[in-house]
Formats: C-alpha cells, structure tokens, sequence
C-alpha cells in the first residue's frame, strides 16, 4: 500500500529520515495498524495459520527489535507443539499448564521431526507436559531474549538446569546409586566434556547432551557458524546418562574397564550424532561400536 503525507520535507537523505519525527510518527501509526489487523486476523485461526507459515519470520524479528510492540507481538507469536495440531501460542500454552508445572518449555533445533524423536523429550512426554516445537533457525536468538511471558519463565530443554524441575526423589537416588560409573567414564572422557551427570529427562534413551547454563546450546554454535563466526572458542556439552537404562545399570555392575571405557565414549558419541554434531573421530567411534556389536554376538 501507499502512505501519502503532505508534511514530509522534499529534500531527504538517510540520516534526515532517521531523525524526522513526522517519519516516526508514521511508522508507529504503521505498525499500530498493521499489528492491530494482524489480532482481527487472528480469530480466524485457519487463515492466521496461513499467514503465520508465510510470515513468521518478521514476527520475530519484531519481537527482538521492536520493544515498544513486543507485548502485542508475542500474542501474535505460533509454534508447533507436543500436544496440539497445527499451530498454538503462548496464551494458549498458559492456560493448559498443569497445576505443578513452573515453566513453559520449548526446544530448537532444525528440522521438526528430528526434534520431535528428541531424547531429551522422553521425560516430558512421560509426564505429560507439553513441550513448544521450534525449528526456525531465528527461534534460537529470539526466544531465549523473551526471558517470560508474563509471569511464566520460558525453559529451553536442551539445557543443564531445565530438567531441575522434573526430579524426583527416586531420581535422587538414582544418581547416588551411579555415582561411581559416572566418576569412570568422567574420567575416561577427561575434557571431551564438561561434566557427566545423570539424568532426569531421559526414560528410553540411554543418553544425551545439554548445554551448560551459560554456554550457547549446539543449536546457536550451528547458526553463528553459518553467519561466519568460525573463530568461536569449542564449548563443551554436559553428557547425561540415564540411571535407569539396561545399558548403564549393566555399566554400574560391570567391573571390566575396557567395556566400561568403550561404553563411555558410545554414549557421549551416539548422543553427540543424534544433536548433529559431527564427530572428531569417526574410525574410532566406527571401531567401538564393531568391537560391542562383535561382543554381543
């Protein structure tokens, strides 16, 4: 469309533009518009989900760099989820929360399906606690700079701290019960990572990876590579091993350290490969992984 204004100076340059307060009034009479058509828009949920595929980008783009709108913007925020069809928002997240649960969780990462097999899902889906699907590459900058939504905090779960608030008692002891494996295979992966914990958030899988607390998640390493930013020191992931898996509890018997070494590596290697990480040697990982699948023969 076309903005006709009669106030505007004829002789124009960037930087007068950018300082003109008839433009800025403009744009914030513009943008006051369109976000207000967009929430008319909205409640017609089949057309919105329509042009949220085409137009979710900018969206977030807004919600980063536009601070003034970002209350209006986050309303008109969609993602996929674990447990409804199509697209869903914050509010409508808020209002299924269970009674106990303290966060609205989320993960990121590339393509959808991959991360709706995610491990590091297993323990929300067991509890029923849906999980927000985001799988744009922008999701990774712009979510975490939300913090909360309204007064619910947003937890990304493929970090340390957010399986904090699914432990249990029995997962306490857990970690008590594999205390000394973990200290072996600390010790055979030496500074590979930077720590080895069990976990919480795992039920099937035997392993994965999380990112500390302060430390950019696997996701954000990929895209700030591909921005070009190949000078970015190595930042090592936390390996979390499941306590109740057949692997480990065989791991926790077991007395032969060789097997136990060779375990230790598969474990933080297969959860290295399932969040796309290259590995550094893959003969290795090939030659442990025949030297087990031989045993088991």
């Amino acid at each position: 469309g076309i903005i006709d204004s009669e106030d505007l100076p004829l002789n124009i340059s960037r930087e007068m533009l950018q300082h003109n307060r008839i433009l800025a009034s403009i744009k914030n009479a513009s943008v006051k518009k369109i976000l207000g058509e967009l929430q008319d828009l909205k409640k017609d949920k089949e057309k919105y989900d329509e042009f949220y595929m085409e137009f979710s980008r900018p969206l977030k783009e807004g919600v980063y760099q536009d601070f003034n709108s970002r209350d209006t913007l986050l309303e008109l925020l969609q993602f996929k989820s674990t447990k409804e069809e199509g697209f869903s928002g914050f509010a409508g997240y808020k209002e299924r929360m269970k009674p106990e649960q303290k966060a609205i969780y989320y993960i990121t990462g590339e393509k959808e399906q991959n991360l709706r097999n995610s491990p590091l899902l297993e323990a929300y889906k067991e509890k029923d606690i849906e999980v927000f699907i985001m799988d744009e590459d922008i999701d990774e900058i712009v979510i975490p700079s939300i913090g909360k939504y309204k007064d619910v905090e947003l937890k990304p779960v493929n970090r340390s701290d957010a399986a904090d608030d699914l432990k249990t008692d029995e997962d306490k002891k857990s970690e008590k019960k594999i205390g000394p494996l973990i200290k072996k295979i600390k010790k055979v992966l030496g500074d590979e990572v930077k720590d080895v914990r069990a976990s919480a958030r795992l039920s099937d899988s035997p392993s994965c990876i999380v990112a500390d607390e302060d430390d950019p998640t696997v996701q954000m390493q990929h895209l700030l590579k591909s921005m070009g930013q190949t000078d970015m020191p190595e930042v090592k992931p936390i390996l979390e091993i499941n306590p109740g898996h057949e692997i480990v509890q065989k791991l926790v018997d077991s007395d032969n350290d060789e097997a136990t070494e060779d375990a230790g590596r598969l474990l933080l290697e297969q959860a290295l490969l399932l969040e796309g990480v290259q590995l550094k040697d893959p003969s290795g990982f090939v030659k442990r992984l025949n030297k087990v699948l031989t045993k088991s023969l």
